[in-house]
């Protein structure tokens, strides 16, 4: 549990050092598992958003689990941050089968030619996920296009090389 108890930690005391207020994408297992170092994030002044429960997969969810983690965990933080939540970065990258329209290209083209129904505007937002800002991708071992372990150093040439000095911290610290 060194990521949630240790690393935690030593994220906030360098934030601090420097003067960088960050945007943290909390679990709600995490929240549960965790409290005072969720606190000590919240305490610090971070900002903080939702990340589903146990970074579940929406892929093998019904839609209705994937509302009611939703809602719950809406519910958990905002308790918890006693702030309107604002914030998504759902998890896993992927959108679920039935939260989307599939077009039939097989049909007549005026049966799928139709402009965008817009839903209802919310207060919520969603950052994009982006593999390329993420260092979880280059480290799981059995996983489409990853080929297993990628050494540490090589990441960070990686990044260094994209980035330059300085480079979006992504990191994952769900034990």
């Amino acid at each position: 549990m060194f990521a949630g108890e240790v690393g935690t930690l030593r994220s906030l005391k360098l934030f601090k050092k420097y003067g960088i207020q960050t945007t943290w994408f909390i679990p709600g297992h995490s929240l549960d598992t965790f409290p005072e170092q969720m606190a000590a994030v919240r305490d610090a002044g971070h900002e903080i958003g939702l990340h589903g429960y146990t970074h579940e997969n929406p892929m093998a969810m019904t839609v209705e689990q994937q509302r009611a983690v939703l809602f719950r965990t809406l519910k958990q933080l905002t308790d918890f941050w006693h702030n309107n939540m604002s914030h998504d970065s759902q998890p896993f990258y992927t959108r679920d089968q039935d939260t989307w329209t599939k077009v039939d290209y097989s049909q007549p083209a005026e049966s799928w030619m139709k402009p965008l129904e817009r839903g209802n505007l919310t207060g919520m937002v969603e950052i994009p996920a982006s593999w390329d800002l993420d260092d979880l991708p280059p480290l799981i071992k059995a996983y489409p296009n990853s080929h297993g372990f990628v050494d540490v150093r090589t990441i960070e040439s990686n990044e260094e090389r994209e980035h330059g000095f300085c480079f979006p911290l992504t990191r994952s610290t769900e034990p």
